[in-house]
């Protein structure tokens, strides 16, 4: 998977929430596993990572990078654009 850049703007949560989903299928995590991963409870886990990926909901910028760092992405803020960088 290449690196992806994505532009902060009135989509982000919906732009980040399908990249991480296509992260997250590629590396053959489940919406569950990677709840538990970044600390949410588990009767709550699959329920917010499927809002995260749909943009539903927002997505906190500090849960942004707990993600990137299960899935081994890095992540650079570079003014209006974020820039995700498989490694």
């Amino acid at each position: 998977m290449e690196s992806t850049i994505i532009k902060v703007d009135k989509d982000i949560n919906r732009s980040i929430g399908s990249f991480l989903k296509e992260l997250r299928e590629a590396r053959g995590i489940s919406q569950y596993y990677l709840g538990i991963a970044i600390g949410l409870s588990e009767e709550i886990a699959q329920q917010h990572i499927y809002k995260y990926e749909k943009g539903l909901i927002r997505i906190p910028f500090d849960v942004v990078f707990s993600i990137a760092k299960v899935l081994n992405v890095e992540l650079i803020v570079n003014g209006d654009n974020m820039i995700f960088i498989p490694r």
